[in-house]
């Protein structure tokens, strides 16, 4: 296993991923096809400083992967924002770190990005093959 991307911001960013796609969906075979593509995704460590910026509905740290950034397969929202009613009193985001293993996530193209400012910050790290 190794680092595939990773990344660090406190505002709302792109964070870390592939520049482009890595084959899959460009090549005659399809998805997943043998060459450069074909990225194998087995682990996901996140981190947040902490935020005391309002939270609202659209998330905290979010990782997108499919074929290329016009062929998402789906999103995963990896850390999440704490989320309050209208009227109710906000409550700030506490540092946290997640740890997802074990994903065998396959696709040929992904992109961490952060969806609200964080003055702790946001950092990720996505490992495999």
């Amino acid at each position: 296993m190794k680092l595939l991307g990773n990344g660090w911001s406190t505002a709302e960013a792109t964070l870390a991923g592939t520049t482009a796609a890595l084959g899959g969906a460009t090549t005659v075979t399809g998805t997943y096809a043998p060459g450069p593509g074909g990225l194998r995704v087995q682990k996901i460590i996140a981190i947040t400083g902490g935020s005391t910026v309002t939270p609202n509905t659209s998330g905290g740290l979010h990782f997108r992967y499919g074929d290329s950034s016009d062929a998402i397969f789906t999103t995963l929202v990896v850390l999440p924002m704490t989320c309050n009613g209208a009227g109710s009193t906000a409550v700030p985001l506490s540092p946290m770190v997640v740890t997802l293993d074990g994903l065998d996530i396959k696709c040929n193209w992904f992109e961490a990005a952060s969806q609200e400012a964080a003055i702790g910050g946001w950092s990720i790290f996505v490992f495999g093959e």
